[in-house]
């Protein structure tokens, strides 16, 4: 992969979804594929967490600035920006059904 993964997430076809915060990125590898492909690139996702495959058809993702919290700096200033960002993109995928 090559890149910094923090939230991942899977559909019912198979398709695996992982963030990229280095890069602000999502990265998805398709059932069967050898390789993981850019599915989404935006300066908007800073620190791309937490995905998910809602029945829409959409994949939902936040951006939750962890690298700008108080704790990664010696003055403990918070450096995050509201609003915090919820995104999606059409990806015409179902969730995975557990039950």
């Amino acid at each position: 992969m090559g890149a910094g993964p923090d939230g991942l997430e899977s559909d019912a076809a198979g398709t695996i979804y992982a963030t990229d915060y280095e890069h602000h990125a999502i990265l998805r590898r398709r059932a069967g594929a050898a390789n993981w492909e850019p599915l989404v690139q935006d300066a908007r996702l800073l620190w791309p967490d937490t995905l998910s495959v809602a029945e829409d058809g959409y994949l939902y993702v936040i951006a939750n600035q962890i690298h700008r919290m108080g704790t990664f700096y010696a003055d403990h200033v918070d450096r995050r920006i509201k609003p915090y960002m919820l995104f999606r993109v059409k990806i015409d995928a179902k969730p995975v059904r557990l039950i």
